[in-house]
């Protein structure tokens, strides 16, 4: 197929971004999107002037390229307007390839990488800090990862980093952005210190080891991640995700992009720091971990038996949980891998890292499924005629994975089996521990013709009940463990 010339080229949205000096457009951008952020998750509004994914792309660009020679003009609508209609008429490979097997699907494998993060909840990840890290190791076999070894890297036990963490969320999100170390002085902002039981110098240590950096960094990192394509330049890691502030001029920092100073307060940020840190061996020692606290929050719910880790032969291991509820057995596979960033470019990609992962773990779950359904010496306790159903279980989001889309091109494990992100999990059971986990898991694992519907499942079990917005134990728990009455939940959920 012949290639369509390109309408709005990647360098098109960079001149735009550049036409401001560093000082004028970012303190703008950053006033927006902690706007933006009000309530943690964004929320799309009609008259919308500026969507945060082109904040955070016109950040780094205006960051890489821009110069204090720039226009100094005050930042109007109409400017912001112009970035926003730049980037939204970006040349994307996608028009080069329409008509072309997974060209659509290519194309919203990166909205969704692109768009999706935005959206998240950040209670979840905020509360699952410590149910992950600030745990009992004991009988894991860990390498590093210990309560012990998170202080040393982040010089604060974990519950301590979190409050000062969330301390610079706050501090970010009502200043449009900004964070000066000269307020941890101040004497108003003492009752706030004593309140989280910090020292202005922890906050400092927190600060400038998981937030901060200079500009020449990040226009550094930004010229090594350069992909060679450049109509998936807008795609790009973007290096304001790992230190969101940079100092500016007058020595204090600022944030352009709220929604990256929340998602460093989260299991996710933790796992980079340590790999950041040289601390090779957190990779594996989180899969553990991960396995670990999905059982715990199985124990929510009321079932008849609970199987874990099961030797099925010497040296071979079944699914991490079966788990037996009246009518229906379900079958547990935990994955805490990510989705690589190649794979969050095209539909080959995203498919070739699924199957690498998530993939193994249907196959995990047809292997184990069989061997219940054959009355495997292993599963004695287990009913073989009882219906079997599989679910998956992945650190963070694997955007699309229970649709026709991609279940007709991964492995399919035999057994109706749905694919759920941690907080995804956390709700369902949420909903099953209020009542008859059966009949959600059950309708969890129903796939129709459109696929799987998690939310709208979750939904209608609730409403089944007669209630609606039912609660994690495990993370109410971990929430208030953190921070008791001394913040709003809604300030940061």
């Amino acid at each position: 197929m012949r290639a369509v010339v390109p309408s709005t080229r990647y360098r098109d949205f960079i001149a735009v971004a550049r036409r401001h000096a560093p000082s004028t457009l970012l303190p703008a951008l950053a006033a927006v999107s902690a706007r933006q952020f009000d309530g943690g998750a964004y929320r799309h509004q009609a008259d919308e002037v500026i969507y945060p994914w082109v904040i955070a792309a016109a950040a780094r660009e205006n960051i890489a390229f821009g110069n204090e020679y720039r226009s100094d003009k005050p930042i109007t609508t109409t400017d912001l307007g112009r970035l926003r209609n730049t980037f939204t008429n970006l040349h994307d490979p996608f028009l080069n390839a329409v008509g072309e097997p997974g060209a659509l699907d290519s194309f919203l494998v990166r909205v969704a990488f692109e768009q999706f993060p935005y959206q998240h909840s950040r209670y979840e990840d905020m509360s699952r800090i410590l149910l992950l890290f600030d745990r009992d190791y004991t009988g894991l076999g860990c390498a590093v990862t210990s309560t012990t070894a998170w202080e040393r890297l982040l010089c604060l036990p974990v519950d301590a980093f979190m409050r000062a963490s969330f301390l610079i969320l706050v501090s970010a999100h009502n200043n449009a952005g900004w964070f000066d170390p000269g307020w941890l002085s101040q004497p108003n902002v003492q009752p706030a210190l004593e309140a989280f039981k910090l020292t202005g110098d922890d906050v400092m240590n927190v600060f400038r080891r998981v937030f901060a950096t200079d500009l020449a960094t990040v226009k550094r990192r930004v010229a090594a991640e350069r992909l060679q394509n450049e109509l998936l330049r807008r795609y790009e890691f973007n290096p304001l995700m790992e230190t969101p502030f940079v100092q500016m001029p007058d020595g204090r920092y600022l944030a352009p992009s709220t929604h990256f100073v929340a998602q460093r307060l989260s299991p996710a940020s933790l796992y980079y720091v340590g790999l950041s840190l040289g601390v090779q061996e957190v990779s594996s020692d989180l899969g553990k971990i991960t396995e670990t606290y999905v059982g715990e929050q199985l124990a929510l719910v009321d079932t008849e038996l609970v199987l874990h880790d099961v030797e099925y032969a010497k040296g071979q291991r079944a699914a991490d949980y079966v788990v037996v509820l009246p009518g229906v057995t379900l079958v547990v596979e935990v994955k805490s891998a990510r989705v690589a960033r190649l794979g969050r470019l095209d539909q080959a990609g995203y498919l070739d890292d699924l199957n690498k992962d998530v993939g193994k773990a249907l196959r995990q779950i047809q292997r184990t499924g069989n061997m219940i359904r054959a009355s495997h010496a292993a599963f004695t306790q287990v009913d073989p005629t009882q219906e079997i159903r599989g679910i998956v279980v992945t650190a963070e989001p694997h955007y699309m994975l229970n649709s026709p889309a991609y279940r007709d091109q991964i492995a399919d494990p035999g057994f109706p089996t749905v694919i759920l992100s941690l907080s995804e999990l956390e709700h369902a059971i949420a909903a099953a521990h209020a009542g008859r986990p059966a009949d959600l898991f059950t309708a969890l694992t129903a796939y129709g013709a459109n696929g799987i519907d998690v939310n709208e499942a979750i939904r209608s079990h609730e409403h089944a009940l007669g209630i609606a917005g039912t609660r994690n134990p495990l993370l109410d728990a971990a929430y208030q463990r953190a921070w008791g009455d001394i913040s709003q939940a809604d300030t940061a959920s």
